[in-house]
C-alpha cells in the first residue's frame, strides 16, 4: 500500500502551526509512514499549559450559564451506573443545569459536542487543522471529575487525537477487533472481546495521544482533580468512497445498468448462472471506464463546502462603502478549489468554505490578483472597471476570501 503525505510546505502557516501543536515534537513523516491509522502514538510534553487557550473549565463554565441549552449541545456519560438521557434532559428537550451539575458530582462526565460551534478559540484551530487531513474535524470536550470513569471500554470509528488540557487521565489501550471500521460499524459491547490491556500510561496536561479507530481503549481521571481534554475527531472519506462515487459515474452513462435485476431473482431455484455472467461483464467495463479525476474532485468540492469559513467581521466589512483608497489582502488561510465551468466556455466556478461561486472567465486575472497574497486597491485589479472592481472584491469579502487591512 502506497504511503501518502501532506505537502506540509503549501499548506498555509495556521495550518503547519496547528499541527504541529498537535505532533510536536514527533516527526510529521514518521507519523504518516509508521503510524497513521494503523496504531497508537503517545506524545509526552513537559509543557502543561501548551493547550490552555483552546478551552477551559471557566469556557465551559460559561458556555452552560449562559446558552440555551437543548439535547445535543450537553451530554453525561459515566461507566457504572451508566445514565439514561432523561436523567438530565427534559420532555421538552431542553437540557435541566441542575441535573447536570448534580450528576457531574456524582462522578459523572461532562461532554460538550462539537465544542467548536460555539467557542471561537476551538474554531480557529479546527478552521486551521483541516487542510493537514482533507477531513472534516469535530470535537468532543469531556470534563471529568476526580476518581471518575466515563466511559466502558469500546473502540471509535474515527481516528482521534486527545489533547490533554488540564489534569490527568490514565488511559488502558486494548486490542483491535475491527480494523479501520466503516462509520457505521460502531462497538458492540458482548460481541467485541476486550481482554487485557495492551498498554496503560497517564496522560497529563499538554499530552497528546493519537488512537487509530478500531483500537479498543478506556480512561478515567488519575488524581485528585477534575480532568479537561479535547478529542479531536478525523471524520476521513475512504478509498472505498472514492471507488463508489467513481461507479456511480459509470453507471450514469451505461443505461444496461439501470435496467432492473432479474425477475424473480429472490425465489427459491432462480438461476443464478447467467447473472452471475451479466455481473462479471459489468464489473469488467466499470474497471474499463472508470475516471479517478472526476469523481475525486467531486469529494474534495463536497469537503470544502462543508467546511466553516472565517466570517469573523463580515458584517462590519459588508457594510462599509468600499472606497477608492481602500487596501484588501486575500486572507492567509484561505482554502479554494478553482476549476472551468465546462458548460459555459471560458467561466469558472470558486468552490470555498461553505459554497461556491461562478466568475466570467474575464475575470480570472483581477481574482488571481485580489488572491496573489499582496495588497491591493479596486484600482489595482485589471481589466476591469471601477464598479466591476467592487462588485469582485464584494463578492470576494463575502466568500470570507479577502478582508480590508
Amino acid at each position: 500500500m502506497i504511503r501518502f503525505h501532506p505537502d506540509l510546505a503549501s499548506l498555509p502557516p495556521s495550518a503547519r502551526a496547528a499541527f504541529a501543536r498537535v505532533l510536536d515534537p514527533y516527526d510529521p513523516a514518521t507519523f504518516f509512514d509508521e503510524v497513521f491509522e494503523d496504531r497508537h502514538q503517545l506524545i509526552a510534553r513537559d509543557d502543561s499549559a501548551r493547550f490552555e487557550d483552546l478551552v477551559s473549565i471557566a469556557a465551559l463554565d460559561d458556555f452552560i450559564a449562559t446558552h440555551e441549552l437543548h439535547a445535543g449541545m450537553i451530554d453525561m456519560t459515566r461507566a457504572e451506573p451508566q445514565i439514561m438521557r432523561n436523567q438530565f434532559i427534559q420532555d421538552n428537550e431542553a437540557i435541566d443545569r441542575s441535573a447536570v451539575m448534580r450528576l457531574y458530582q456524582d462522578k459523572s462526565t461532562l461532554i460538550a459536542p462539537h465544542f467548536h460551534s460555539y467557542h471561537k478559540p476551538l474554531a480557529d484551530f479546527v478552521r486551521a487543522l483541516e487542510p493537514v487531513f482533507s477531513a472534516q474535524v469535530q470535537t468532543n470536550i469531556y470534563l471529568t471529575p476526580p476518581g471518575a470513569q466515563g466511559f466502558r471500554t469500546h473502540y471509535d470509528n474515527h481516528d482521534v487525537f486527545v489533547l490533554q488540557v488540564t489534569g490527568s487521565k490514565k488511559w488502558r489501550l486494548y486490542n483491535t477487533p475491527v480494523d479501520k471500521p466503516f462509520r457505521g460499524e460502531g462497538f458492540e459491547p458482548g460481541v467485541h472481546d476486550v481482554g487485557e490491556p495492551e498498554e496503560e500510561f497517564v496522560l497529563h496536561a499538554g499530552d497528546t495521544i493519537y488512537i487509530p479507530r478500531g483500537m479498543m481503549h478506556d480512561a478515567d481521571s488519575f488524581d485528585d482533580h477534575a480532568s479537561l481534554h479535547i478529542t479531536l475527531g478525523l471524520v476521513v472519506k475512504t478509498w472505498a468512497d472514492l471507488v463508489l462515487e467513481s461507479i456511480s459515474k459509470v453507471a450514469l452513462d451505461m443505461d444496461s445498468m439501470r435496467r432492473a435485476l432479474p425477475p424473480g431473482y429472490a425465489n427459491p431455484g432462480f438461476d443464478r448462472g447467467p447473472a452471475r455472467e451479466q455481473f462479471a461483464r459489468f464489473v469488467a467495463e466499470i474497471a474499463d471506464k472508470a475516471e479517478f479525476d472526476d469523481p475525486l474532485d467531486i469529494i474534495a468540492e463536497d469537503y470544502l463546502k462543508g467546511r466553516a469559513p472565517e466570517l469573523g467581521g463580515i458584517i462590519n466589512h459588508a457594510s462599509n462603502i468600499i472606497a477608492p483608497d481602500q487596501r484588501y489582502r486575500s486572507v492567509g488561510d484561505a482554502l479554494y478549489r478553482i476549476v472551468a465551468d465546462e458548460e459555459n466556455e471560458g467561466n469558472f466556478i470558486v468552490t470555498t468554505r461553505g459554497g461556491a461561486s461562478e466568475y466570467n472567465g474575464a475575470k480570472r486575472p483581477a481574482f488571481d490578483r485580489a488572491m496573489s497574497g499582496e495588497d491591493f486597491a479596486a484600482a489595482d485589479l485589471p481589466g476591469m472597471e471601477e464598479q466591476e472592481a467592487r462588485d469582485l472584491i464584494t463578492r470576494l469579502i463575502s466568500r470570507g476570501l479577502v478582508v480590508p487591512v
